[in-house]
């Protein structure tokens, strides 16, 4: 599963026990990219917020711009597991006729996208391949295509915690959960 130690749901004492159970999905499974936390549950703890604070909090940026731009950094990094991820997490928040859009994302395809769109991918991916690279003029750029500054703000936000859960999963040998793969083709 990982480089170092973690400990399974099934083994977690009761503190680490009650700490995945509220990160856990609807079925009780812990994504693999959470237990790679439990040698240091507050680690678990601080990752979380931060997911929650750039991914589902209220913003004006919406949920699926934010994957579009979790997507775009994880191809970059090369993270196959947050892309099989959050690739189905993409695909969930478009409608039927943009569902599509999720895969040729994955794939480095970008033509399916606004304009909109097309600029968060382009900021993204810029902020995960060269971060001190991004200038006034990106930001110029986000601004011309609709962005104001909270979403800049917002956007920035995502992509940035995927350079940080992308690190943690590569650096630490996170391995996508058994039928994750077979999943993310649907």
């Amino acid at each position: 599963m990982a480089y170092i130690r973690v400990i399974p749901p099934e083994q977690a004492d009761a503190d680490l026990a009650e700490r995945y159970r509220r990160v856990a999905d609807a079925d009780g499974a812990v994504d693999h990219v959470l237990q790679i936390h439990s040698l240091n549950p507050e680690s678990l703890d601080a990752h979380m917020a931060m997911y929650v604070q750039a991914m589902r909090r209220r913003s004006p940026l919406s949920r699926a711009e934010r994957e579009i731009a979790g997507v775009v950094a994880s191809v970059e990094a090369g993270c196959e597991y947050c892309i099989v991820h959050h690739t189905q997490g993409l695909r969930s928040l478009l409608p039927d006729d943009r569902k599509p859009i999720a895969d040729q994302i994955r794939c480095g395809e970008w033509s399916g996208l606004t304009t909109r769109e097309r600029a968060i991918a382009n900021y993204a991916r810029k902020l995960a391949a060269e971060p001190a690279a991004i200038g006034p003029e990106d930001i110029e750029t986000l601004r011309e295509t609709g962005l104001d500054d909270r979403e800049i703000l917002d956007l920035a936000q995502a992509a940035a915690y995927f350079a940080y859960a992308n690190r943690i999963v590569l650096g630490l040998g996170v391995e996508l959960e058994p039928g994750r793969i077979e999943k993310s083709d649907g």
